[in-house]
């Protein structure tokens, strides 16, 4: 039996969970501005901003496809460190460089090196961040010594990640606009790569599997033939789509529907993540008391209505769209954060499952797959979003696609809530065999 964990031993686990956030939020929410900026901003136009929806389709598609080698390769890792601990040592640091060099393409304007510059940083970047990411998700369930614990252990990563957010949303707007996007990725990779080592003092040693692991080709039928499993998938894509199109298209929302700079889209990501960690403690508490699945259900519903109420932002006479949207975006932030709590523990109870069918732990190749929702999601995003700005307007004189893209984000919040429909895995191997009627 593993010993229940401290305090301190959880804080440091989840501390990776910070810096990764910290990063991601960054990419997220400036590539596709820094390459593309609005016509009006006066910015230089790296790229046109359908090439860089097409580029980082690309990109994160690779990254997509080999999420699940990844997580094999880590579960059936051998080393005196551990099947987990290599990746965090030594891919953290190649994320950082990475993450410096996205903001220097080689020449001003819209070239082919441009394109070709981009391609190529963001490829190894997204590789580098996949190797830290999922051989860490990985050990969640390794970690955790029951399902409660499981919940509280994904609570406080959640709420460490949350707070990387929140770091990475309000010091990124103003290092973005003062030092320049190439120092403000140099501040942001130094941070995410000290709290990703930091972890390292926070983990389980997770020994080699003491069976004979399947083959990459076995593991990866196995995971795919998992339908509870396929359910989830296509579930977190959906609201993955949805989750990188809030990102992307918060800044155009904030400097074009609300006309407010640069710098004061930090205010509205530090208030979707000052309402998300208020919320914490609610979502680890229903989480004791009712299904997981049920809760994720509705986190997803709420998150549907929720991201539709900012297309009405600066349509209502006599309300401010500075006061408006900050309401609006802020109802989304405790919908938002209990998904992310609940997803990633009722991944511990997918790899429960597996277990019944083949007799291994297989943790990180599940988070691999799972994360290939995750990749793919960004993608579509990618391609989604810059359609609908360039459809409909992206411009102070005509914002309207900046407004769509919000009931497109709130209808695949919805259609993520209808896939998930049928999955039935409970919060226990106990549970999960009286809901899939395997009891003997």
């Amino acid at each position: 039996m593993k010993e229940p964990l401290s305090l301190r031993r959880i804080l440091l686990y989840s501390s990776a969970s910070a810096g990764l956030n910290i990063v991601s939020i960054t990419v997220g929410t400036w590539i596709l501005y820094f390459y593309a900026p609005p016509p009006d901003s006066g910015r230089v136009q790296y790229l046109p901003v359908t090439l860089v929806g097409v580029l980082l389709t690309v990109t994160t598609l690779w990254d997509a496809i080999i999420d699940p080698f990844i997580g094999h390769w880590s579960d059936t890792a051998r080393s005196r460190w551990g099947r987990r601990r290599p990746f965090l040592m030594f891919a953290a640091p190649v994320m950082a460089v990475t993450l410096v060099l996205i903001w220097m393409p080689p020449q001003g304007g819209t070239t082919v090196a441009n394109a070709l510059y981009f391609l190529l940083i963001t490829t190894l970047f997204y590789t580098a961040y996949s190797l830290v990411g999922i051989p860490y998700d990985g050990t969640l369930p390794e970690m955790a010594s029951s399902p409660a614990e499981l919940v509280t252990l994904s609570t406080w990563k959640n709420v460490l990640g949350t707070v990387g957010v929140l770091i990475g949303s309000l010091a990124a707007a103003p290092l973005f606009g003062t030092i320049g996007p190439a120092a403000m990725g140099a501040v942001v990779a130094a941070v995410g790569l000290v709290t990703i080592w930091l972890t390292l003092a926070g983990l389980r040693k997770s020994a080699s599997p003491p069976i004979i692991p399947m083959g990459v080709g076995e593991g990866l039928r196995a995971t795919f033939h998992n339908r509870q499993f396929l359910i989830l998938l296509i579930s977190t894509l959906i609201v993955h789509v949805a989750y990188a199109m809030v990102l992307a298209d918060l800044p155009y929302f904030v400097t074009l529907v609300i006309g407010e700079g640069e710098a004061d889209v930090a205010i509205f990501q530090g208030a979707v993540v000052l309402v998300m960690l208020a919320f914490a403690p609610v979502w680890n508490w229903l989480g004791r008391r009712y299904a997981n699945r049920k809760l994720l259900m509705a986190a997803m519903l709420g998150l549907g209505v929720a991201a539709a109420l900012n297309f009405t932002v600066g349509l209502i006479p006599g309300v401010s769209p500075m006061i408006h949207g900050l309401v609006t975006t802020a109802l989304i932030a405790p919908w938002l954060g209990g998904y992310f709590i609940l997803v990633y523990a009722i991944m511990g109870s997918v790899v429960d499952y597996d277990e019944m069918l083949t007799g291994r732990r297989r943790e990180a190749i599940y988070y691999g797959t799972f994360s290939l929702a995750a990749g793919v999601g960004p993608s579509l995003a990618a391609l989604i979003l810059p359609q609908i700005l360039t459809g409909f307007g992206y411009t102070a004189a005509n914002p309207l696609g900046v407004r769509l893209a919000w009931l497109a984000i709130a209808g695949l919040a919805l259609l993520g809530a209808l896939a998930f429909v049928g999955f039935r895995l409970g919060d226990s191997p106990e549970e999960t065999r009286r809901n899939l009627g395997l009891e003997d």
